[in-house]
């Protein structure tokens, strides 16, 4: 007798929570699908834009983030702020993130892997279901103020490559084709 899937909780309607709560309904399973605002995708999903990329897989752990992290507890506008109050859920979490930067190519290299393969069940769903939607296949730009920042995203690009994602330089010209909506801003 083969047993039949159970029940799953997904919690969270936004981008990954609709697409895993699909892939379970295709595999059989009886799904809940549980989000906490009056609507879906309201939070991370959001906040990203809409974005369906994988182009921002690069893991925190890192050496460099550690040491912008310090720098930015003392910035008032810090894009990401950790007190400097300790507490056991900070410095065991600091922990785990610290014993992690040894893993950190390995981790990267699969946390990308696990992107594309999401953006492809997105983009799979939406075919199989007739979801029309505004899809962009033009990439994201990411600009840099200085070339030391570049060149640690070239790095960063040579990572993601391993793990199937390709990212590509591109000149004032090319920013321009990709990007119409640019022309004329300073940007060198």
């Amino acid at each position: 007798m083969i047993a039949r899937p159970g029940t799953v909780a997904v919690i969270g309607a936004g981008v990954t929570g609709v697409t895993t709560a699909y892939q379970l309904l295709k595999r059989g399973f009886d799904v809940t699908l549980f989000e906490r605002n009056r609507h879906a995708a309201m939070e991370t999903s959001l906040g990203n834009g809409g974005q369906i990329s994988a182009s921002n897989a690069e893991v925190w752990n890192s050496w460099a983030n550690v040491s912008k992290g310090i720098r930015w507890m003392l910035t008032k506008d810090a894009p990401l702020l950790v007190g400097p109050y300790p507490s056991f859920h900070k410095i065991s979490w600091m922990t785990s993130f610290l014993r992690a930067i040894p893993s950190y190519e390995k981790n990267t290299i699969r946390t990308v892997e696990l992107a594309l393969a999401a953006r492809d069940a997105l983009l799979g769903m939406a075919a199989d279901e007739g979801i029309d939607f505004n899809l962009e296949k033009r990439g994201i730009l990411h600009f840099y103020e200085t070339k030391a920042e570049f060149e640690a995203a070239a790095r960063v690009s040579e990572l993601l490559a391993k793990g199937g994602l390709t990212r590509l330089p591109v000149t004032t010209e090319e920013i321009s084709a990709i990007e119409p909506t640019l022309k004329g801003v300073g940007y060198a």
